[in-house]
């Protein structure tokens, strides 16, 4: 394909005469040139099936301009973010509260991020069964609310399971928070610290130094608290870890237990909790007040936390 143009040329006896030159045209642009929102459909198709067949945890980078997801590997899975580890621990604790088992983080392999109305990770990890030593894959997707509308931070687990080997049948997880499932009791505007001392005592049991041994998951509950009093301090915060708890009390609507401290194994349930760090971002001497709320919807993998934490 060839264009021309007009130019204009002296002559000899200093006059001027147009002529017309014809060149060839410059090759068309490609389209990811033309349009910066532009996706190589053979890559955005091959994207949609890794989406599609990993749920989101295996998945190649493709600038969508939607979002989309996005992967990120770690150099050293033992050392991963802080806030990556409070969201793999709550999917082991929510599977370890549904199946009875025991497993803890040993490391974080990798995890993807998503902006899709709230703030989702996918994350893989490595995890071990304290109880027989087994190692196990096991992947959590966490959906973080960070403006919600009864509490200052919320959280939910879409996915909590052991991972699925390529060579085995999956079946699609139910992602959606299954809201009705929730007794009413459990929402709403989150409880203030004021109303402890106004609790129906057959709702509450105040937890003792053998119910924190046992239930390491009340720390990550506190942890939990911590991290979003102080979001943008990071991963310093580990250098204030343990939390030294001061008084934690949990209250449930179901009443009548042959023991009050079956309220810990419920499955909704509200946590009044004051501790201290070792020592604090502040540099000050402070101990915060923090009420956590955990309601389950009874599907496979799901746990939702409600939290305010005042200082």
């Amino acid at each position: 394909m060839s264009v021309s143009e007009i130019v204009i040329r002296q002559n000899g006896d200093g006059t001027t005469r147009r002529v017309r030159i014809r060149r060839r045209a410059p090759p068309p642009k490609p389209a990811e040139q033309l349009d910066p929102d532009y996706v190589d459909p053979v890559k955005e198709e091959e994207y949609e099936r890794q989406v599609l067949e990993s749920d989101g945890f295996d998945v190649d980078s493709c600038p969508l301009a939607y979002g989309g997801i996005f992967p990120y590997t770690l150099k050293d899975k033992y050392n991963y973010p802080y806030d990556t580890g409070l969201l793999s621990r709550l999917g082991l604790h929510c599977y370890n509260l549904q199946k009875g088992t025991n497993l803890e983080l040993v490391a974080i392999n990798k995890f993807n991020s998503e902006l899709h109305g709230s703030s989702l990770e996918y994350i893989t990890l490595e995890a071990i069964d304290t109880s027989n030593n087994f190692p196990y894959s096991f992947q959590t997707c966490v959906a973080k609310d960070i403006a919600p509308e009864e509490a200052s931070f919320a959280l939910h687990t879409e996915i909590s399971r052991l991972k699925v080997p390529p060579a085995c049948p999956r079946t699609t997880p139910e992602r959606r928070w299954i809201d009705e499932a929730v007794d009413d009791f459990y929402k709403g505007k989150m409880p203030t610290w004021s109303t402890i001392d106004n609790l129906p005592k057959e709702q509450v049991y105040e937890l003792q130094e053998s119910d924190l041994q046992e239930n390491q998951w009340i720390h990550l509950y506190a942890e939990f608290a911590f991290h979003f009093r102080w979001l943008g301090c990071g991963n310093r915060l580990k250098s204030y870890l343990p939390l030294e708890f001061k008084k934690v009390i949990i209250q449930t609507k179901e009443s009548g237990e042959e023991s009050p401290r079956m309220k810990l194994k419920a499955n909704n349930a509200i946590f009044y909790m004051s501790f201290k760090g070792n020592g604090d971002p502040s540099r000050k001497d402070v101990e915060y007040q923090a009420i956590v709320r955990r309601t389950m919807d009874g599907m496979p993998g799901h746990i939702r936390l409600e939290l305010d934490c005042l200082s």
